[in-house]
């Protein structure tokens, strides 16, 4: 916990070296590589294993995944230049909000009626040529099953002419599907995070799916429906491979594999 604080501490110190940079040349400076090596760096403090499959597609498009939980921000953030939409809550949280706003978070305030106006804001980051993660969800699970996708965000992808592409995440500890890290219901971020740091590290599987064309034809409820079998199937797939595997396992290849190298 100590260690984590510190490390919150130094990026707050950095992003506001780098406001002050900004103030004094009237220019903004990308953060990319800064948000890829805090991620990667929170992520390590988290005990996060991250094991990835399938490819990124390169250049901008908008991501949508399935979530779990708060930590899939850092993980999908530390191998991707992305911006988020999140809920305007996670604005006020201690240190990380603050982080949020200076990476270029795009809040969502639930059931605003401001749709609309989200809608655009992902069409003008899309045509600038960021890449935006979106969880169609609407919010978090328990990371057992994927819940309908909503169509409303997938608008943007067709009115910035820009490509979609899945993402299917999954965490497991010890062979099994791990119930501490989703964040769901009323839980406290502070309490969560301290029950995080406690634990010994847990592996995340992230598969990258095809990316999908769309077209100004293409209707949105038809795309979430296609995006959200595939996260579903990817999400079995990433079940199947990894929990039958460590339920075969015996002491003896237990033994093996942690003498090979890497």
């Amino acid at each position: 916990l100590s260690a984590f604080l510190v490390f919150l501490l130094l990026s707050m110190a950095t992003l506001g070296l780098v406001r002050i940079i900004e103030f004094c040349s009237r220019q903004r400076i990308d953060r990319t590589v800064l948000v890829n090596v805090y991620s990667a760096g929170l992520c390590r403090l988290l005990g996060m294993r991250i094991q990835t499959r399938g490819l990124v597609m390169e250049g901008p498009a908008l991501r949508v995944c399935n979530h779990v939980s708060w930590t899939d921000i850092p993980i999908l953030a530390a191998g991707l230049p992305l911006r988020f939409l999140a809920k305007r809550e996670v604005a006020s949280w201690p240190i990380i909000g603050w982080i949020a706003r200076e990476i270029g978070t795009i809040f969502v305030r639930r059931g605003a009626g401001d749709s609309a106006k989200v809608r655009q804001t992902l069409v003008s980051a899309l045509e600038g040529g960021s890449s935006v993660v979106v969880f169609p969800e609407g919010t978090t699970t328990t990371g057992a099953g994927v819940k309908r996708f909503h169509p409303h965000m997938l608008g943007a992808a067709i009115e910035a002419k820009c490509p979609v592409q899945a993402i299917t995440i999954a965490y497991h500890r010890d062979g099994q599907r791990d119930w501490l890290v989703p964040f769901t219901g009323d839980d406290d971020f502070v309490a969560h995070l301290c029950r995080l740091l406690k634990k010994p590290a847990v592996r995340m599987d992230v598969l990258y799916h095809p990316p999908v064309t769309v077209s100004a034809s293409d209707n949105p409820a038809d795309l979430a429906q296609l995006f959200h079998q595939q996260v579903s199937q990817g999400l079995v797939t990433l079940r199947e491979e990894y929990e039958p595997a460590a339920a075969r396992r015996t002491p003896l290849n237990h033994k093996e594999s942690a003498t090979e190298p890497g």
